[in-house]
C-alpha cells in the first residue's frame, strides 16, 4: 500500500501538472526519502527526481521500506515506553 502510494505520489509529481503547493509540498515531503535513496544509487548530479517507471517503481520500494522502517521503530519505541511507565508504577 505505501509502494502504491508512493508510486501514484511520484508520477503525480513527474507528470508536469499544475498542482497547488498545498497539495503537492505535502506530496513531495512524503517520497523524498526514497526519491534520495533513487538520487545516490541511479542518479547524480543534475537530476532532481525520476521520471521513468524503472526510477519511480525504485524510489516508490525505497520510500516504503524507509517508511516501514520508520513505523516498526516508532512501535518499538512506544513499547518501549509503555513497559518502563508500567514497571515505574508498580
Amino acid at each position: 500500500m505505501l509502494a502504491a502510494a508512493s508510486a501514484g505520489a511520484l508520477a503525480w509529481l513527474a507528470s508536469g501538472a499544475v498542482i497547488a503547493s498545498v497539495i503537492r509540498d505535502p506530496l513531495a515531503d512524503f517520497v523524498q526519502p526514497g526519491v534520495t535513496v533513487w538520487w545516490f544509487a541511479f542518479a547524480g548530479p543534475f537530476r532532481s527526481a525520476p521520471s521513468s517507471f524503472a526510477g519511480i517503481s525504485f524510489a516508490a520500494a525505497a520510500n516504503a521500506a524507509l517508511w516501514l522502517a520508520v513505523s516498526w521503530c516508532v512501535v518499538k519505541l512506544a513499547a518501549a515506553a509503555i513497559r518502563l511507565w508500567q514497571r515505574k508504577r508498580a
